[in-house]
This record gives structure tokens, C-alpha cells and sequence, in this order.
């Protein structure tokens, strides 16, 4: 079950009994989805594949074709950003703008190398492109360079504005990045719940609140295919196109220095199973099994035992789960351990090389904790040590990137 990490949801609307916090969106009749902007009604999305502009409702996934008789002028275009009645996009190396209600493309630049994503807030248009490892701001009205400032990930990125922030989704980071728009600081990143975001824009909740910010994603999936032809093997595995959209929730902790974004519902379980070899029987038996915690990533909703009770106890800071058995009889078998219920999210820690670059050594505990070569690892064997030195080099930072 996907959960949201956002200090809290709207209800969903007796009306309608849709939570569009948590819906995930599924156009109609689309392979890849490379674009993604919000016209304040609808989402307006773009397929690479079919050339499609389509505006989607997000209650109900219906779709509509907007620019049917100029599809091939939109084939192969990515990146999609609306402002006031003009549509931008991305196809090759060339940006270009639409009138909507026309979708007739208008030129606007080109850049030597394909242009991946495009955002666009009143005079200024921002344009990605993973080549160069820029982001480029253009003036709307000339078309003149302004400024650049570095990308922040190393994939595709696609581009959108809200207010003084522009957003950034990266497919091979995974990651969605929040920027000052003007300077090209990172304020936070945080990563996405599925893999290869492809576009991502802001669009009003229909229940009130907050703006929602929805992340397309664009990949191929395995799955079992029927193959009636062949008798010998009438299931065979294949691939097909998977996109979709889906609200991304962020919540960022300043002070704590870490982004939290959408996260799962789990229950886990960990039991053992005692069946005797030798018919010994054992008094006073203590088994501790420990406890999940509870984390900046995770919570703990709900631990109970299973097969037998337990004790808690607490031991170096940890919650431990202590069963006792009085007395085991030769051939006895027995089965205990606990089942929890868990909110797990995902998280990235916002620090830079310069937050690290003076750390203290490791206290004596954390050497003897961590650095105690307990389990058999050869850790004290040259090769083993010349590795480390080698691998680590001249470096001193421990976030050297």
C-alpha cells in the first residue's frame, strides 16, 4: 500500500470518493509518456511514441487527443510546459511553442544537442539537456541566452516551475531535485517511489490544500505472455511499455538535514522454529530477538508476538524481544517470533562535502562496535588492508562528490 509523507491528507470528497493525493493516473492508448505540464483544469501530457498532446482528467483517466491533425509535428518531443495559452516542448535538438487551440509549432532555438526537458515562468524559458550538463535560460521574447547553472543529476531531466522553485526529475537518479530558480541552488532532493520519472509539473487539488506534484514515469516491464502457437512452450516472457502518473509526496526537514518522500505500508515478520536434532531436553531457555525501530525513514505502528508471548527489554539502545521457555521437553517443537506493521519511506540526507570535510575520528565504541572483525572477513590480512588504502586514495572527505 502506497502511503503519502506528507503531514496530512485531505479526505477524499464525498462526492466524487476519489483521493487524488493517492490516485495514480492512467491515460488512455499511450506507450511513453516524455511529457507532463497542468493547464489548472487538467493534466496535459505528451507521448513520444504516437505524437499524442493529450489532456487527462485526473478523476477518472479519460483522455482526449488536442493536437489530432498535427501528430507527426509532435512525434519523438519531450519535456512540456504550459504558460498562459502557449504549449512548450522539446523534439531533437530544437525547442519550440504552440498556441493552444492551434498546435501549429513555432520555432523558438536550438541547441548542438538534443534538448531533453523545458520549463517556462513569464520572460524566461529553461531548458535541459543532458549533453552539454546544463540547464539554459532563454529570454521568451528574444530568444538570447540569459544564464546557465549546472544540472543537478547526470540523467534525462525534465523541467517545472513553482514560484521562486524549479523542479527537476532525474530517470537514472531517480531522484526529483527543488532549486532556486534564479541561482541554481539545490535546496533538497528526494527520491521517487518507482523507477524512470520521465516528466513532472504541479496541478491544483480539486479538493482544496496544496498544489499536487505529479511524476510521470516511462518504462519497459517483464510479464508472461500466452503464446497459443507453441505447444512446447505456451507461456514466454516478453516486455511491454508501462507508463503512468503518480502524486509524489515531500515532506523536508530543515533542521534535520533529510527529505522524506512517498513510502509503504509493510508488514514483516521474523519467527524461528525450534525442532531438536537429539532428544536433550533444556531448562531455562532465553532467545532475544530484536525489535525493528523506529527511524527519520520509519515508523513502527504495531509489533505482536506470535506463537508465544515476549518481554521487552531495551539493550544498547535497542528494543529487544526476549522469549522464555522454563522448560523444553526432549522432542518439542515450537514456533515464535513477532509480526510487525511498518510506514516506510523513502529518504536522501541533504549534506554537502563541505558539511563533512572536519568530522572527528570514530570514538573508541563505534571502533570496537563496528570495526571488530567478527564474522570471519579477513580484515586484518594485507591484501585485504593494501585494498582499502588503495581504494580510498588521497581523499579525506567521506562525501567526496
Amino acid at each position: 500500500m502506497l502511503l503519502e509523507s506528507a503531514p496530512s491528507v485531505q479526505p477524499a470528497s464525498p462526492d466524487t470518493g476519489v483521493d487524488y493525493r493517492r490516485r495514480t493516473v492512467r491515460p488512455f492508448a499511450v506507450y511513453i509518456l516524455s511529457g507532463l505540464a497542468s493547464d489548472g483544469e487538467h493534466l496535459l501530457a505528451l507521448d513520444t511514441v504516437r505524437g499524442y498532446l493529450m489532456r487527462v482528467n485526473c478523476r477518472n483517466d479519460d483522455t482526449t487527443i488536442l493536437n489530432s491533425l498535427q501528430v507527426e509535428e509532435f512525434l519523438d518531443g519531450s519535456g512540456l510546459a504550459v504558460w498562459q495559452q502557449q504549449v512548450w516542448f522539446a523534439r531533437d535538438n530544437d525547442v519550440y511553442w504552440c498556441n493552444l487551440g492551434d498546435f501549429t509549432p513555432h520555432h523558438f532555438v536550438s541547441l548542438p544537442y538534443p534538448v531533453n526537458g523545458v520549463a517556462v515562468w513569464q520572460s524566461a524559458v529553461y531548458v535541459s539537456c543532458q549533453k552539454l550538463g546544463y540547464i539554459l535560460v532563454f529570454d521568451r521574447n528574444s530568444g538570447r541566452e540569459i544564464t546557465r547553472f549546472s544540472a543537478p543529476g547526470v540523467g534525462i531531466e525534465r523541467l517545472t516551475i513553482r514560484n521562486e522553485e524549479l523542479w527537476i526529475c532525474d530517470d537514472i537518479e531517480r531522484s526529483v531535485y527543488c532549486m532556486d530558480r534564479a541561482t541554481g541552488e539545490l535546496h533538497f532532493s528526494v527520491l521517487t517511489p518507482y523507477a524512470n520519472p520521465s516528466d513532472l509539473t504541479f496541478h491544483p487539488n480539486p479538493q482544496g490544500g496544496e498544489d499536487i506534484l505529479y511524476v510521470a514515469y516511462a518504462e519497459e516491464e517483464y510479464y508472461i505472455r500466452d503464446n497459443p502457437n507453441d505447444e512446447e512452450n505456451p507461456k514466454e516472457l516478453t516486455t511491454r511499455d508501462r507508463t503512468f502518473i503518480h502524486p509524489l509526496h515531500v515532506h523536508y526537514d530543515a533542521a534535520k538535514r533529510y527529505a522524506l518522500s512517498n513510502g509503504y505500508l509493510v508488514e514483516m515478520s521474523y519467527v524461528e522454529e525450534i525442532s531438536p536434532l537429539e532428544e536433550v531436553p533444556l531448562t531455562d531457555l532465553e532467545w532475544r530477538i530484536a525489535l525493528p525501530a523506529t527511524t527519520d525513514r520509519q515508523t513502527v505502528l504495531r509489533v505482536e508476538p506470535v506463537g508465544i508471548p515476549f518481554t521487552e527489554e531495551e539493550q544498547q539502545g535497542q528494543r529487544v524481544a526476549v522469549f522464555r521457555f522454563n522448560r523444553l521437553e526432549a522432542c518439542e517443537g515450537q514456533v515464535f517470533g513477532w509480526k510487525a506493521l511498518l510506514e516506510v519511506r523513502g529518504i536522501k540526507y541533504q549534506l554537502t562535502p563541505r558539511d563533512v570535510e572536519n568530522l572527528p575520528p570514530l570514538s573508541s565504541e563505534f571502533q570496537q562496535r563496528y570495526l571488530v572483525d567478527d564474522d570471519d572477513l579477513a580484515m586484518d590480512t594485507p591484501a585485504i588492508r593494501r585494498a582499502a588504502q588503495e581504494a580510498i586514495g588521497t581523499e579525506t572527505n567521506l562525501h567526496p562528490c
